[in-house]
Order: structure tokens, then C-alpha cells, then sequence
């Protein structure tokens, strides 16, 4: 299983985001909540002896609901889950998370759609 496929495994353990997890767009009329994510492939990390066994990359995960209440405490479930990600084997036989960060949420409302959306960026090595 590969990051992007332990990473919607994950989420998709959240109350009320079962299924609801895509990579880079929602499907049209998507009701919310959902959570769309932008995932690199990642980079080999390369130490003073050269190239390592592990690999960084980075992910942006935007959280779209309904209602600013909805927005804010699905935010809140999807860092904590993330940060369970640390030392431990994401998914079904998934990568070994050996670091994980997340910056600060940002908060949007979708004019064309009037969703509530919480943004931020993560940055895992494996």
C-alpha cells in the first residue's frame, strides 16, 4: 500500500468521512463533508554518505463541510488523526511513518459553493 492509499485508508475511519476522501478533486455535486488532498510521489532523503532508505514528501489536505461548527471539529479529527501516524505502519502494511508535521489550518469559504474549508500542509518522511 502506498502513502496515498494508507492516507485515504486513514482519514476514511473518520466519522462521517467514509468514502469521502479524494485526491485532487471531488466528484461534481459532491455533498459535504469531504477532504480532497494533493500528495507528491516524494523525494529520496540524501544524507552526507549518500541516498537514504526513506523518502519526504509533502501533502496539502483541504477539509470542505457544510457549516463553519462542521469545519472546525473535522479539521481538528483529521490533525489528530495524522498525528497518530508517527512511528507506526499507515494503512494495511503501509509505509512506516518516522516523522509527520502539519502547518496551521487556514480557513475559506468556497464562493461558487458556500462550503467552509479548512486548508493545511503536511509533511511526512518514511
Amino acid at each position: 500500500m502506498d502513502f496515498e492509499q494508507a492516507l485515504t485508508y486513514e482519514l476514511q475511519t473518520i466519522t462521517g468521512l467514509s468514502g469521502k476522501i479524494y485526491p485532487q478533486k471531488a466528484p461534481e455535486n459532491m455533498t459535504p463533508p469531504f477532504v480532497v488532498y494533493f500528495s507528491s510521489e516524494g523525494e529520496p532523503i540524501m544524507a552526507l554518505s549518500g541516498p537514504t532508505d526513506m523518502t519526504e514528501l509533502s501533502c496539502e489536505i483541504h477539509v470542505s463541510a457544510e457549516t463553519y461548527e462542521q469545519m472546525k471539529s473535522l479539521t481538528k479529527n483529521v490533525t489528530n488523526r495524522l498525528k497518530t501516524f508517527f512511528q507506526r505502519s499507515i494503512g494495511q502494511n503501509g509505509p512506516i511513518i518516522k516523522s509527520i508535521s502539519h502547518t496551521e489550518p487556514t480557513e475559506d469559504i468556497d464562493n461558487t459553493t458556500n462550503f467552509h474549508i479548512s486548508s493545511f500542509d503536511i509533511r511526512v518522511r518514511f
